[in-house]
């Protein structure tokens, strides 16, 4: 028996990076093959432009009805470095992303968006993958119940999770400093690590480092007039070979059992007031992060590519 698609929540800053692009990529090849199920996507960079590219790739990958919210007020409202440039782009006359969503479609905030697909989702199921600033979650954890649920965040999150895959953070001795995704919200960052009441997996910012994407597959594996080879040779001049952060979070989120990554042992990662994240092996703790081996790098990062 075919397992039932995993749903899944995604929670984006697409704009600031350009892995984002690539994590959205695999989500919509997983849904292809019937793996998941994406029920909507939260927007948390707070960019008009983001929501014009992630609704037309969207409808691009034939899913124009793809619930979106967007984090207001949230962080990064800069133009970031190719959503702008890419839906600019012109082939032969004709624009490579034509988006029917804008700032004045009236989106949702990310937090009520995430509520209400949780609260239409069922009891311990959904997944939620979240690789960057962490305003929406921080939102949804704060919130109360409304006319989706009269459940608040935390209660609602607790009920429908089954739990995060998430993109932050930095663990092990090999680096020393207060990882991006953490630091530009910093506040919303330490309340979910802090309050977040199911299970959460993080993916550091020492694992993508160690899986650099090969140019080579943007130049031979899409069409050069696909948004993702544009965006990529915008984001940064050709050859580059860019870090994996979110995809990590992406291959862990929807195949946990792959064995593509090695887990920490259980414990509680907490972010210190100047964005450090400190793990602290504990037997119940709800918190673990991904670690990876030399030996397993060259198969985990053909499974991205793939």
């Amino acid at each position: 028996v075919k397992d039932a698609p995993i749903p899944v929540i995604f929670d984006t800053d697409v704009g600031n990076d350009i892995d984002d692009v690539l994590a959205m990529e695999m989500l919509f090849n997983y849904e292809k093959e019937g793996r998941i199920d994406i029920l909507g996507i939260a927007l948390n960079k707070s960019n008009p432009y983001t929501i014009e590219y992630v609704d037309a790739y969207c409808r691009m990958h034939g899913r124009g009805d793809m619930p979106l919210g967007f984090a207001y007020n949230g962080v990064t409202p800069d133009n970031g470095g190719y959503t702008k440039q890419t839906l600019d782009t012109l082939i032969d006359g004709h624009k490579v992303l034509t988006p029917e969503r804008t700032i004045d479609s009236n989106l949702p905030e990310g937090y009520v968006l995430i509520r209400k697909l949780l609260a239409e989702a069922e009891d311990n199921s959904v997944v939620l993958i979240a690789v960057g600033p962490e305003t929406n979650l921080a939102r949804l954890l704060d919130s109360e119940g409304d006319e989706y649920s009269p459940l608040d965040g935390k209660a609602l999150v607790a009920k429908k999770v089954k739990y995060m895959s998430v993109m932050g953070g930095l663990f092990g001795n090999e680096f020393d400093f207060p990882e991006w995704n953490i630091i530009s919200d910093l506040e919303a960052a330490r309340k979910v690590f802090a309050e977040w009441p199911t299970e959460i997996v993080a993916s550091g910012w020492e694992l993508g480092n160690k899986l650099l994407y090969p140019h080579q597959s943007i130049l031979e594996d899409f069409a050069q007039s696909h948004p993702l080879a544009i965006s990529y040779k915008e984001y940064q001049p050709m050859p580059y070979d860019r870090q994996t952060w979110d995809l990590t979070s992406v291959l862990y989120g929807v195949e946990p059992d792959a064995g593509h990554f090695g887990l920490s042992e259980p414990g509680t990662i907490a972010i210190d007031e100047k964005g450090y994240s400190i793990f602290t092996p504990s037997e119940n703790g709800k918190h673990r992060y991904l670690t990876i081996t030399e030996d397993m790098t060259a198969s985990t990062l053909d499974t991205l590519v793939a």
